[in-house]
């Protein structure tokens, strides 16, 4: 059998897909055994997420020499790159770009000298590095490399099996290194990723053949202790797995290291000079965003919710089926419903936000006051809602996602394009016709619905009539907001100023926002609302109401009080702050109605 002596960059390539699809066939193993730094049971999806960045941005575009194909890759990863292994594997690319510098074809030599210099970069990158996890994996696989290459081994296959074999023994050892993992009677999950990259990896040297391309790795039958592994998801002491990409034109990473530490743990800062991506588990994601602006433009920002990842991860469910949508629902903080949201993002001038996570809805009001930029919203990406469906997946058996209506935001074609390249079968993604409360109301349903036990397909028979009988109004005071948004001619807001009128917005039948009645006046507008209301209520049927406010909270429990006082079929009531997805459109002062007949 011919020695393979150089590795091209189409070769290196082929070997990186293969690795990768290893790492994609177990990510579902990999999350079951995440226990650090967090027991949020995302570990396999965010390393899949940030392999299949590399393999999305490199699938068109192949380059002949290694150090241009690693550029690709290594810039790739730092834009896909997810939570804290994610980032650590991003930055292990860096290093091996770098490391790589000038080289044409690699050979064994230069791959365990560009390994090593991975190896490093990765340590570097984490502000606490810690034994037992990837970082140690990666130091003896590549010391292990550098070993080999001393002794005069050319052959890449030989060098990467033998490399692989000191892996697989630093993976074993791992609990040993890190008490949690051996409470939980688990390896460290990045570093078992890791090692499934490398198999896949030999598995192409080996075989040469993608097509065929098997892994023969066995996921183990595992039973992890999560009730003891000290790491129980009450006593975390930060709650958001918080990211962004800063551009610059020169981000001394030390220096941006000193400025975030203080603000929370698991710090690992990757990338180079120019384009560095922060991950961060804070309580306030706000902080990390504002202080990486002082280095750079912020892009990309991410806050996951690990408290909410932590419960679905060790509450063993089984048979159940999550439920999903983004943040143009409003749904009362006090509702234990184990709700999915994936964001919305807006952005007043160049300070990017994350919807109800790094600005409350009272400071975000207060900001389109006073900001004379007024706020672009942008869409939850199809690889956001790609990642949420691949963690949901590891822990539901379906998934159930309800959105804003496609009308008014293309949220609803994000989650159905994710949801095709996740699970066609078992992922229904659904137009919820409705917004802020009256989509907050229909999500509520459909999760109450998964909590008495229904299946997938009871809870989509019921949700068209849900959908259908959920109404939501809302009356806008100062129209001046609309008409800067662009929903409204400023024509329209003259005649309505000099008439003394508000319109009363309401979601119809197809998702569209269109006017159900006109308001004399802004004057006493909870009063006014209210018999607007009462008036399209069935005074026989028993009702779930959400009354919502824009920053006008004394109006706000004017209205709740009222609708309380005036019908006694209102049998739940709540009280909520209206978001940015419609209140950027509605502006403060405005007050949202919505209304649910109980079944």
């Amino acid at each position: 059998m011919n020695k393979i002596t150089y590795l091209d960059g189409a070769r290196l390539h082929r070997a990186l897909v293969a690795g990768a699809n290893n790492v994609l066939s177990r990510q579902d193993y990999l999350n079951k055994i995440n226990v650090f730094p967090v027991p949020d049971g995302d570990t396999g999806t965010n390393m899949a997420f940030t392999l299949n960045s590399i393999l999305d941005s490199t699938s068109k575009k192949v380059h002949a020499r290694v150090d241009d194909m690693l550029a690709l890759i290594a810039d790739a990863a730092l834009d896909g790159a997810r939570g804290n292994s994610g980032v650590i594997l991003a930055q292990f690319f860096q290093g091996l770009s770098d490391g790589a510098a000038g080289v044409e074809k690699m050979t064994p030599e230069s791959f365990a000298k560009a390994v090593k210099f991975g190896a490093e970069y990765a340590r570097e990158a984490l502000a606490e590095p810690q034994e037992g996890t990837i970082l140690t994996v990666l130091t003896d696989f590549s010391n292990r490399l550098i070993e080999l290459i001393q002794t005069n081994n050319h052959d890449f296959e030989q060098l990467i099996e033998m490399g692989i074999n000191e892996a697989e023994k630093s993976l074993e050892n791992t609990p040993n290194l890190l008490a949690v993992l051996k409470k939980a009677g688990v390896v460290d999950a990045g570093a078992q990723g890791f090692v499934d990259f490398l198999h896949g990896i030999f598995s192409f040297i080996k075989n040469g053949d993608l097509k065929g391309f098997k892994t023969d790795l066995a996921s183990k039958q595992i039973n992890v202790d999560m009730d003891n592994n000290g790491t129980d998801f009450e006593n975390s002491e930060f709650r958001y797995c918080t990211e962004c990409i800063i551009k610059g034109d020169k981000i001394i990473h030390k220096d941006l290291r000193e400025s975030l530490l203080t603000n929370g743990n698991s710090l690992v800062i990757a990338g180079s000079k120019k384009k560095a991506k922060v991950h961060i588990h804070v309580n306030d994601p706000s902080e990390v965003f504002k202080i990486c602006t002082d280095f750079g433009t912020v892009t990309g920002e991410k806050a996951d919710d690990m408290w909410q990842q932590q419960e679905a991860a060790q509450s063993h469910k089984t048979n159940g089926v999550a439920i999903v949508t983004d943040s143009g629902a409003d749904i009362p903080d006090d509702i234990d419903l184990n709700i999915f949201v994936v964001p919305v993002r807006y952005n007043f001038g160049n300070v990017g936000y994350i919807d109800k996570v790094s600005q409350t809805p009272e400071e975000f009001f207060q900001e389109l006051e006073t900001n004379p930029n007024h706020p672009q919203t942008s869409q939850p990406t199809p690889g956001d809602f790609r990642r949420q469906y691949q963690f949901l997946k590891s822990h539901y058996d379906s998934i159930i996602s309800i959105h804003i209506p496609h009308e008014l935001s293309g949220t609803y074609q994000s989650a159905l394009n994710a949801a095709k390249r996740v699970d066609k079968e078992n992922i229904t993604v659904i137009d919820g016709l409705s917004a802020s409360g009256g989509l907050g109301l229909i999500v509520m349903k459909a999760a109450s619905l998964s909590n008495e036990g229904k299946s997938l397909e009871e809870i989509n028979a019921l949700l068209p009539g849900i959908i259908s009988s959920t109404k939501v109004f809302l009356a806008i005071k100062d129209l001046k907001y609309v008409v800067r948004g662009g929903r409204l001619p400023a024509w329209v807001k003259s005649v309505a100023d000099f008439l003394n009128i508000r319109p009363v917005l309401s979601t119809k039948d197809n998702g569209t926002l269109g006017a159900a009645g006109i308001l004399l006046g802004t004057e006493n507008l909870p009063q006014k609302l209210c018999k607007f209301v009462l008036a399209k209520m069935d005074k026989e049927t028993n009702y779930t109401v959400i009354v919502g406010h824009s920053n006008t909270l004394n109006d706000g429990k004017k209205l709740f009080d009222l609708l309380q006082r005036e019908n006694d079929k209102i049998k739940n009531i709540y009280l909520i702050d209206m978001g940015c997805a419609l209140g950027v459109h509605a502006g403060p002062g405005s007050l949202v109605t919505a209304i649910q007949p109980l079944s």
